[in-house]
C-alpha cells in the first residue's frame, strides 16, 4: 500500500504499521514520510521521534536526526526514565558524531545525576571528532567544558593550549602551559616543556626543555621549531 495522500482520513495503527514495513524493507525515506505523517498529531511523542531519528541519521539528514534524538530524550527525562533518556543520548552521540550538542547534552545529563567523570570523559570522546582546521573551535569549546568539571587535567591543558596557540590566541596558551607546569606530576614535564618552546622559541624555555630527563623526540621537535 502507498503513502497515504495528504487527503485521507488519518489511520494512525495503519500509519505506523506502514512504517515498519517500510523500515525492514530500508525503504527508508518513506519510513521517514510515515513518521512524520503521525509526528505531525504527536509532535512530542519520544517513542516515535527514537524510530525516526536513525532513519534520518541514516539518509544523511544529521541535524534533523539530532533534533529527533533530543525530542526523545528530553520526553523520557520528563517521564524520569533517565537510564532511557541516556541511552537515546548515547546514541545521537554514535550516528550524529559531529553534532555538537548531542555531547554536550549528554555529558550535561550524566553531570546532573551525580557521574562527573562519566561526563568528562564523553567531552572528551566528542573532541576526538572535531580535528578538521574549520572544527577547531568546536574542540576549543568542548575542552573549556572539560575544565568547567575538572579544571586541573594536564592533558586537556596541553591539547586546549595547542588549539590556542594555533587559533592566535598564544598569552591564554601559554597561561594554560604554566598551569599545567604547576600541576603536574613530572612524568608529562618533558611534553609541557617542550609545547612552552614551541610557542616561545626562545632560548630560556628551550634550556628549560633540555635541562628535564631526556625524550627520544627532543631531536624532532627541535627541527620543528627552527
Amino acid at each position: 500500500m502507498g503513502l497515504l495522500a495528504s487527503g485521507d482520513a488519518y489511520d494512525r495503527a495503519r500509519l505506523l504499521d506502514e512504517a515498519a514495513r517500510a523500515r525492514s524493507r530500508k525503504r527508508l525515506r518513506k519510513a521517514i514520510a510515515l513518521y512524520r505523517r503521525v509526528l505531525a498529531v504527536e509532535p512530542r511523542n519520544g517513542e516515535l521521534h527514537h524510530k525516526l531519528a536513525p532513519l534520518l541519521a541514516e539518509t544523511g539528514q544529521s541535524f534533523d536526526a539530532w533534533i529527533s534524538y533530543r525530542t526523545a530524550a528530553r520526553s523520557f527525562v520528563r517521564e524520569d526514565r533517565l537510564d532511557r533518556a541516556l541511552g537515546v543520548y548515547r546514541e545521537a552521540c554514535e550516528r550524529v558524531p559531529h553534532e555538537l550538542d548531542a555531547w554536550l547534552e549528554t555529558a550535561e545529563l550524566l553531570r546532573r545525576n551525580g557521574r562527573p567523570a562519566e561526563a568528562v570523559r564523553t567531552l572528551l570522546d566528542g573532541r576526538l571528532h572535531f580535528r578538521r582546521w574549520s572544527e577547531r573551535p568546536v574542540a576549543i569549546y568542548l575542552l573549556r567544558r572539560v575544565r568547567s568539571y575538572e579544571p586541573g587535567r594536564v592533558e586537556v591543558l596541553l591539547d586546549l593550549s595547542e588549539l590556542l596557540a594555533r587559533a592566535d590566541q598564544r598569552p591564554e596558551a601559554l597561561l594554560l602551559l604554566d598551569r599545567a607546569e604547576r600541576l603536574c606530576d613530572g612524568g608529562q614535564l618533558r611534553s609541557i616543556r617542550a609545547a612552552r618552546f614551541r610557542l616561545t622559541h626562545s632560548l630560556g624555555d628551550a634550556w628549560r626543555w633540555l635541562r628535564t630527563p631526556r625524550d627520544p623526540t627532543a631531536a624532532a621537535i627541535l627541527r620543528e621549531a627552527r
